[in-house]
């Protein structure tokens, strides 16, 4: 393996007016699993930059669902923020799918049913505010990639897939049963899928990804690997993957917080 110390991933800053506040409207929902849910949502989307396989956006709930939702409020620096102490009306979310020509764009939520964003998920309805994406993720060719996360991260493993070209793609999946793996079927040959259950464990108390990255055999060539999940779980994964792969071919993503409300990325 070559080792190489250039950096292979970049961010494309997308403007200001491209990543403007928008207002939205549910459409449609349905459910792709037990515990994933999609929302298609309809507006001005004609020009959301939506672009590399983890763009997101932040995702502004109203208080309850079917109530207005507040209106990002943007100064000379960017989104203001609450003060201290006061949670924040938004969250993070992959855009799953974006139609300009319709104006739409999809994104699944985990139902876990705790807190605004939870509480939505439940009765998704009404009226929602997006705010971005800021950036988009572009990776140098690869001869190879590991992939995985759990299921926050399943929206952006599932545009990996998508958007890779055909060369050896290897996932690893955490999830809490088998139920879940009807979220990513029909993957094309090239790419192979690792799905680790839960079986009752607590998401984020497990070692499920670190024992699918000891389990998984490079193949030839130059690799990366990408992996969104909660942060604690990652981190013996970065430990393992510094021994398998240079410093600038990993990019792990911590994407929530284990008992810590409000965080992360869906």
């Amino acid at each position: 393996m070559v080792v190489r110390d250039a950096p292979i991933v970049s961010h494309v800053e997308h403007t200001p007016e491209a990543t403007r506040p928008r207002r939205v409207e549910v459409v449609e929902v349905h459910d792709l699993t037990p515990r994933m849910r999609r929302v298609r949502l309809a507006g001005d989307l004609h020009d959301l930059p939506v672009a590399g396989p983890t763009d997101h956006a932040k995702v502004f709930f109203p208080s309850a669902p079917g109530e207005e939702p507040p209106e990002p409020e943007l100064n000379a620096r960017g989104l203001v923020v609450p003060p201290a102490g006061l949670p924040r009306p938004y969250r993070e979310y992959t855009l799953r799918r974006h139609d300009p020509a319709a104006g739409v764009v999809e994104i699944d939520l985990v139902r876990h049913g705790g807190g605004r964003a939870g509480a939505w998920a439940e009765d998704p309805r009404g009226a929602l505010w997006l705010h971005g994406p800021r950036s988009s993720l572009a990776v140098e060719a690869r001869d190879w990639y590991l992939l995985g996360g759990d299921e926050t991260a399943l929206p952006a493993l599932a545009r990996w897939v998508d958007q890779l070209p055909t060369v050896p793609v290897h996932v690893v999946v955490e999830v809490a049963d088998a139920a879940e793996e009807a979220y990513l079927v029909d993957v094309p040959p090239h790419v192979t899928v690792d799905w680790r259950h839960r079986d009752g464990a607590a998401p984020g108390t497990t070692t499920l990804l670190d024992e699918g990255v000891a389990a998984f055999t490079p193949p030839a060539g130059e690799g990366f690997a990408w992996m969104g999940a909660e942060a604690g779980a990652l981190r013996p994964v970065r430990r393992r993957l510094r021994a398998l792969l240079p410093t600038a071919a990993v990019d792990l993503d911590g994407y929530w917080r284990r008992g810590v409300e409000g965080t992360g990325l869906g």
